[in-house]
């Protein structure tokens, strides 16, 4: 059988070893595959330069950022189009990118380090690194270890935790174990990705380190790794570094929405901004064992730990993702395959973000790409796997890459068609209610949710939900329903009236009760 492994970690070739069986005995013999000659790094990066200017010039995004790593080096980290396209705040080296949930390989490698050095045991009960925490009915958490939340095998069903942790912020952090016991067993056995396991290693960390999971990543991750802007707040920051959301316009361009994240909603499974100099560094640190700069700043066992395949996906669906395979979850990441070479990642989305960071350690080439636009997330794979096709040679590698770009400007017309279409649907909505705004009025609560508080503004209503505010629209004046924005996606609210005044409002699955 072929097997690909790297000579050492200065080499950038992978050998192919072919593996001889005699008599219960084996040789293992390096013979080099001919290849083309491997492109320099120089080349890639322009290339891969030119290719983003062109993204970004096609409208498919208003905003792009792609670091690209080669042999241990940045070769590319270049800001492209608008940071703002409203305010017109170019995006640059200095903007800060929100990843999402590629933050998760920040909290999984931090759980990693913690474990190499024997504070915690992955194998551990929950419940002995979580004690006093109330469990849902149906959830025997003695059977639940670490690596169970690390892997999305939990086969836990919470909202509770993951609503107030990345969208509202209405229950404090400190409260969030207590919420732990209003999930519900989902029922089957599948590996099913959210973010509830990473937001409980972030207690788990709580529990270990005094000085609580945020300050312990910048202290042991992001320091060492000299990832000096990289953050996992949004005060003290100067927001216009921040890209922005955008939506598109039926004008022909994009308007920029709210950066809605605060310091309550920055969490550890979808909760830092960086710029492109220190997701690169990311990259390289975790493609070469722990190593940069010339210096060994974390363990190599620690990185070899964080990139160990724990649990296999197990929906087919899942296997795939753009051009990328998958073949399970680590502890923070990814790990799969492209084209057949290994091949680690981690990506993330929120409102119109999107975040891709990826590589292939045998190759040691890297790739992170970040947009900010409503339906661009898949440039960011078509960037990373164009710098993966030049690097290995591929004649047909641009060639591929614009096709696809092609494909997804093809698309711009009809997502705008669409984009008029659904605010066409809503403008007709906008029928007056059978009730006065002030019997909508009032503070509602809900123990595993918080509380949403509705007022009257003019002729409108505007709500608040933790650190969420906003308008809103009718949605159904014959059903009492009303429309809230969450992360640019669109929640219903639906009144219950006793007599006059509503009395309590259904939201996210759940009952709100007036108080």
């Amino acid at each position: 059988m072929r097997i690909h492994t790297p000579t050492s970690i200065g080499s950038p070739w992978p050998w192919t070893c072919m593996m001889v069986v005699v008599v219960g005995a084996s040789a293992c013999t390096a013979v080099v595959t001919p290849q083309p000659p491997r492109p320099t790094p120089s080349s890639i990066a322009r290339a891969v330069d030119s290719f983003a200017t062109r993204v970004a010039s096609s409208g498919v995004t208003p905003g792009l950022g792609v670091a690209l790593v080669v042999d241990g080096k940045t070769v590319l980290a270049k800001g492209y189009g608008w940071a703002d396209e409203s305010a017109r705040i170019a995006a640059n080296r200095h903007t800060l990118w929100y990843v999402a949930s590629t933050s998760k390989s920040y909290t999984g490698f931090g759980i990693a380090l913690l474990a190499q050095q024997e504070a915690l045991d992955l194998g551990a009960p929950i419940t002995t690194l979580l004690p006093g925490v109330t469990w849902p009915t149906g959830v025997d958490a003695s059977r639940l270890t670490l690596e169970h939340f690390l892997s999305h095998t939990h086969h836990i069903d919470d909202d509770a935790v993951v609503q107030s942790a990345a969208f509202t912020g209405a229950i404090p952090e400190a409260e969030w174990p207590g919420l732990i016991q209003y999930a519900t067993p989902t029922g089957n056995h599948d590996l099913v990705y959210g973010n509830f396991g990473y937001n409980i290693a972030a207690m788990v960390i709580d529990r270990l380190r005094p000085e609580g999971w945020r300050h312990y990543l910048e202290r042991a991750v992001y320091r060492p790794a000299a990832m000096r802007q990289t953050f996992t707040r949004v005060s003290g920051l100067d927001t216009r570094r921040i890209a922005k959301p955008h939506r598109l316009n039926t004008a022909g361009g994009f308007t920029t929405l709210r950066f809605e994240k605060t310091d309550a909603t920055m969490n550890s499974a979808g909760g830092h901004l960086a710029t492109l100099h220190d997701l690169a560094r990311w990259a390289i640190v975790q493609m070469d064992s722990g190593r940069i700069d010339g210096r060994q700043v974390f363990p190599i066992e620690a990185v070899a730990l964080s990139h160990r395949l724990i649990a296999r996906h197990t929906v087919e669906a899942s296997r795939r993702f753009g051009p990328f395979d998958r073949i399970g979850w680590a502890t923070g990441w990814d790990i799969g395959s492209y084209k057949g070479e290994p091949m680690v990642s981690r990506f993330g989305s929120y409102s119109s973000t999107r975040s891709h960071l990826s590589m292939l350690p045998a190759r040691r080439i890297g790739v992170v790409a970040q947009v900010n636009g409503t339906g661009a997330s898949e440039a960011t794979d078509i960037i990373a796997a164009l710098a993966y096709d030049l690097e290995a040679g591929r004649p047909n590698a641009r060639a591929a890459a614009y096709d696809r770009l092609n494909g997804l400007i093809a698309q711009l017309a009809g997502a705008r068609q669409r984009q008029a279409s659904s605010d066409s649907v809503r403008r007709s909505r906008l029928q007056p209610l059978r009730h006065r705004l002030g019997d909508f009025v009032g503070s509602y609560f809900n123990k595993a949710f918080g509380t949403v508080v509705f007022v009257e503004s003019g002729d409108a209503l505007r709500f608040r939900w933790g650190v969420l505010e906003g308008p809103t629209e009718v949605f159904n004046a014959t059903k009492d329903q009303l429309r809230i924005e969450v992360a640019g996606t669109g929640e219903v609210v639906t009144f219950q009236f006793d007599g006059v005044t509503a009395r309590s409002l259904h939201l996210v699955g759940a009952t709100f009760t007036r108080h």
